[in-house]
């Protein structure tokens, strides 16, 4: 005849299968991480890879497909044809290289916008209106020269904030 086991020890029985369901579920959940990180970076691996497209043209043909943009004379917008990028941004003004090449392509597209044919960053100017106030904003005025001689004028407003500087760009007479 089997003698029943104290309270005690049924407790304690109990306290160890939870504590090794515990670790067993613990030690699950960092093997499937594990697993999935493994994962990830190989997948991450494979796409840096060059990929081959089937029937070896990795570009479409046809004008239906082109992707080169073309210049529709009746149209209100006109688009830059291939071989006819702006250039580099002009030198100067308070803003890093990345500020003033974004508001190169603002000023540019805002250019073109009003006639310029072919802005010219070599023969642009930056020309620093207002110095930065006590929150930062400073003004700028930019002079985009166009291939055919015309120029055109922008004053740009640069205001910093903690995430980055927006510019607002207005049209000089």
């Amino acid at each position: 005849m089997e003698t029943p086991e104290p309270v005690d020890s049924t407790a304690v029985r109990r306290r160890q299968v939870t504590i090794l369901a515990v670790v067993a579920g613990i030690a699950l959940c960092c093997a499937c991480f594990a697993v999935g990180a493994a994962l990830y970076s190989w997948s991450s691996l494979q796409g840096v890879q060059p990929q081959d497209f089937p029937g070896g043209e990795s570009t479409p043909s046809g004008p239906e497909n082109s992707l080169t943009p073309s210049f529709d004379p009746n149209s209100a917008v006109a688009t830059q044809g291939s071989g006819e990028e702006p250039g580099e941004a002009p030198t100067g003004g308070l803003g890093n290289d990345i500020l003033r090449n974004d508001t190169w392509q603002a000023v540019v597209a805002a250019a073109e916008g009003q006639g310029c044919d072919q802005p010219v960053g070599t023969d642009s100017t930056i020309e620093v209106l207002q110095e930065p106030d006590s929150a930062g904003v400073w003004v700028e005025q930019w002079t985009v020269a166009c291939q055919s001689g015309d120029s055109y004028e922008f004053e740009v407003e640069y205001i910093p904030d903690a995430t980055g500087t927006t510019f607002n760009i207005q049209s000089l007479p």
